[in-house]
């Protein structure tokens, strides 16, 4: 004998029904928006971030000056050189003075060297273009990244430094990838006076909390943490290459003797994705403390 349903029963298991379809709707609807953010818009969407930085003792000439800096580049199999060809269109579009790299170029492979040196070849600026070197750029050949950019013209500041002058001076100085070489800031910073600013390039963040007490450094230009890539809104990202955590995820941090701007960078690895910590090209305007 067939079984009897009840009408009242039926309809409240449709009832479930919908809205079991919709709970589920929602879900995967929420699900596919985040995967399309976060894989597919967010990591295409460059942001340009102005932050002004005041340093003592900043000359009059140089109060203003702008410093453009482009990091955690990551040419490879999910950064396209036509991606990193638009970035630079879009830096050199913000009229910078001075352009600073601040290391990982590459992902992947040594193929990928070239290309990215030669696009970051077009970068145009008054004072010039000076870069160092980041634990990828060592992993996929060191050597190779030296000769590019030899060729283009960018000098690399592994512990050396370079001279910026109008009526007064500043130094730029870089120093060795924090994980994949060596730092020494006295050579870094040798023959400079003690008196003129000092601004340092140091791909890895991390650095920042090995300077000596007694070593100048008004400012430290950082990247590889990526801002985490994925970052949940209004509280934390989940994972930062820091050894400090949530400290050096992006922005500028101030300590006892030093400040840092830690950028998001431009491109991904591992997992290529960015949520709610897009890409960045930053501008530092440099400010005299009064």
């Amino acid at each position: 004998m067939p079984a009897i349903i009840e009408k009242e029963d039926s309809m409240w298991n449709r009832l479930i029904s919908r809205r079991n379809f919709l709970k589920r709707g929602v879900f995967f609807g929420v699900v596919g928006g985040l995967s399309f953010e976060g894989f597919v818009f967010e990591p295409r969407q460059v942001e340009v971030t102005n932050t002004s930085i005041y340093i003592n003792g900043l000359p009059n000439e140089f109060d203003g000056f702008r410093i453009c800096q482009l990091t955690d580049i990551h040419h490879g199999p999910y950064i396209s050189i036509k991606f990193i060809e638009k970035a630079v269109e879009k830096a050199n579009s913000l009229k910078p003075d001075l352009f600073a790299l601040t290391g990982d170029y590459v992902s992947s492979s040594p193929e990928y060297i070239p290309p990215v040196i030669n696009a970051l070849g077009k970068l145009k600026a008054p004072y010039g273009t000076f870069a160092v070197l980041g634990n990828h750029d060592h992993w996929e050949g060191a050597d190779l990244c030296y000769e590019v950019f030899e060729k283009n013209g960018i000098p690399v500041l592994t512990n050396t430094n370079k001279v910026i002058t109008k009526e007064g001076s500043i130094c730029i100085a870089g120093v060795g990838d924090y994980l994949e070489d060596f730092q020494d800031i006295n050579r870094a910073f040798k023959g400079i006076p003690d008196d003129m600013p000092r601004i340092l390039l140091s791909h890895h963040p991390d650095y920042a909390e090995e300077l000596p007490k007694d070593a100048r450094v008004d400012l430290v230009l950082s990247g590889h943490t990526h801002g985490g890539q994925v970052q949940i809104p209004f509280l934390f990202a989940p994972i930062v290459p820091s050894r400090y955590g949530q400290k050096y995820v992006n922005g500028l941090v101030r300590n006892d003797d030093t400040q840092v701007y830690v950028s998001r960078g431009v491109g991904m690895v591992a997992i290529p994705v960015r949520f709610s910590c897009p890409p960045e090209i930053t501008i530092i305007t440099l400010r005299k403390s009064v």
